[in-house]
């Protein structure tokens, strides 16, 4: 028995599968070839959306998530169980959010990003493209709770955020950088450097770290790692590591010639 409450108002594309107990309010407009689980609600509004929600296409959200009204999200949209979206983020293509996680509302997520389950991305934070977030992490946006002082942090592109951190408002994270798992990010940290630790510290470039030959570098990831990232894309990725070979790491020309 089919017990879904779906808007008449609701915008849902061709070859969308919906599972049971799923609600889609006023509102929402969903691409073709998506999926959405039993127990879902799309279109859940607070009173504080700007607009529709707009699911991209090839979307799979998982059983038991919410989507607020006033989200934007791109195409390929990958939730896992108990997720929740809310009003006013934009985010771009490929967006992959972990069980359990939550996305505050009010950011920006560019296109690619990936996180494990329980991460929580707070308002205002900006968040760039190809970036990893893993399990158990939060970025934060208030110093000194509570407050009205807002200020999420800055990811730029390829950065990887190891599990359990904490990354602190109006802190900026490089291109490339490394957060290495349980640190407490509190300040800004450079292009291609890794952080660690509760006082976070630096402790030198990604490329100090090896594969287990001793003599290949682990980072940048991409260079390693293309599975589900567009072709164009990783031939270019596969193209800098002769780049990287030549230049050296601190130098601003190295930076460059990545982005």
């Amino acid at each position: 028995m089919n017990m879904n409450s779906i808007s008449s108002k609701a915008r849902i594309g061709s070859n969308v599968s919906l599972g049971e107990y799923v609600t889609i309010s006023d509102g929402v407009e969903i691409g073709d070839n998506s999926v959405i689980e039993s127990y879902c609600h799309l279109g859940y509004s607070n009173g504080r959306e700007r607009g529709d929600l707009i699911i991209g296409r090839n979307a799979h959200i998982r059983s038991h998530s919410i989507c607020y009204l006033g989200a934007r999200i791109g195409a390929d949209l990958v939730t896992g169980h108990h997720v929740i979206i809310r009003e006013n983020s934009s985010i771009g293509d490929g967006f992959q959010l972990g069980a359990g996680s939550i996305v505050m509302g009010e950011l920006e997520i560019g296109d690619h990003v990936k996180t494990g389950s329980r991460v929580e991305i707070g308002q205002k934070s900006k968040v760039g493209n190809f970036i990893w977030i893993f399990l158990n992490t939060t970025l934060i946006n208030d110093k000194y709770p509570p407050s009205l002082e807002i200020d999420g942090p800055t990811i730029d592109d390829f950065a990887v955020i190891g599990a359990h951190s904490v990354i602190y408002p109006g802190v900026s994270v490089g291109f490339d950088a490394l957060v290495g798992s349980g640190c407490f990010l509190s300040k800004d940290l450079s292009d291609l450097t890794i952080a660690v630790g509760n006082p976070s510290r630096e402790i030198g470039p990604v490329t100090r770290i090896k594969l287990e030959d001793g003599v290949s570098a682990a980072y940048p990831w991409r260079h390693r790692f293309q599975r589900g990232y567009p072709e164009e894309l990783t031939k270019k990725w596969l193209r800098e590591v002769d780049a990287i070979a030549s230049m050296p790491v601190n130098g601003s020309c190295f930076t460059e010639s990545l982005r």
